[in-house]
This record gives structure tokens, sequence and C-alpha cells, in this order.
């Protein structure tokens, strides 16, 4: 498992990382202990990521709950989303795919599908954290030599995607499942 410390590391390529108190959470549902526990000893303050693709976003989290509309509720009338489970807080997006946090769990779906039917991706949100940051680093690595003329990831920099999240999921097979989902082929 990926320590709060390495988390913090990764993440500050992408921005600013502080403590913060779940004080701050605005939702009216409780704060999973996973989630404050992660903002105290993480603490992203408006991280965005950039991918191949959209950027990722992990929000500040007095930002968390105000995060939830379009998922949970619908953000322009209010109303319940009620296909939306109860127990599912959007930790990030990916140009609105949301990261899912669910009984500590990280679970990914593609919005526009008409359900939601989100697949768990990572362990846990230092897991989550660590990769976003890491292929996002990877991306800034690249720069515009990333992807070749057909605009696909160079396979350099994809077999470094695997080798780096392997690392830190310790798993070969799963680090390719996390490429694949980010889009890389």
């Amino acid at each position: 498992m990926v320590t709060p410390a390495r988390v913090r590391e990764l993440l500050e390529l992408h921005g600013t990382c502080e403590p913060q108190d779940q004080s701050e959470w605005t939702g009216n549902i409780p704060l999973p202990d996973a989630i404050a526990t992660f903002y105290r000893d993480v603490g992203p303050v408006n991280i965005t990521i950039e991918g191949y693709g959209n950027p990722t976003f992990i929000p500040r989290l007095s930002q968390l709950w105000e995060r939830q509309a379009g998922y949970r509720w619908n953000g322009f009338s209010g109303e319940t989303i009620d296909s939306w489970d109860n127990e599912w807080i959007v930790v990030a997006d990916e140009g609105a795919d949301p990261y899912i946090y669910c009984t500590g769990r990280i679970l990914f779906a593609q919005h526009g599908a008409g359900v939601w039917k989100p697949d768990e991706i990572y362990p846990d949100l230092n897991t989550m954290a660590a990769c976003l940051a890491t292929l996002g680093a990877i991306v800034l690595k690249g720069g515009k030599d990333l992807t070749n003329e057909e605009c696909y990831i160079r396979p350099q920099y994809r077999a470094e995607a695997v080798s780096r999240l392997a690392e830190i999921v310790g798993d070969k097979h799963l680090a390719e499942a996390i490429v694949v989902t980010a889009g890389w082929g």
C-alpha cells in the first residue's frame, strides 16, 4: 500500500496539498472515515492532473459535496438522481467521468451511458491518487512527444506507465488494466 507521504509527493507535482480537517465537509451525509483520513494526511487542494485526453480534478474537502451535483442530484433542479447509490461519493472526475468512493474502494464510470454501472478500478483513495498523479507526470514528461502522428500514446510512455503503476499497485496485470481504463491502449 502506498503511504500518504508518497501520495502527497506525487500529487504535489500537479498542485498543492495541505491537511484538511473533517469539519470542512459540507455534505448532508456522514463523511466516511477513509475520506476524512485522506484529506487529513494527503490533502489535495483542487488539483488538476493533466491526462491523455481530459484532465482529472481532485477537489479540496470543502468543495467535495458540491461536486456531487450531476451525479447524486440534478445540478439544475436539485432533484435526487434515483440511479445514484447513496453510498457513492465522487472524489475526483476526469471530464465528468467520476471516480467514486464506495466502502473504501474506488469505482470508475463513464457518464452518458444512461445508468451508472461503475467498475472497481482502485482498492483505495491513496492508490487512486498515486496512480493518477503518476500518469499525469508521464503526460507532462512526454509533452508533445507523448503521442505519435495518429495521436496514440507512444510505446515507451505506455511501458513506463505500466512499470511505474505496477510498483504502486504491486501487480503488473492491474497496472495494465489501469492503463487501458485511462485510454492508453
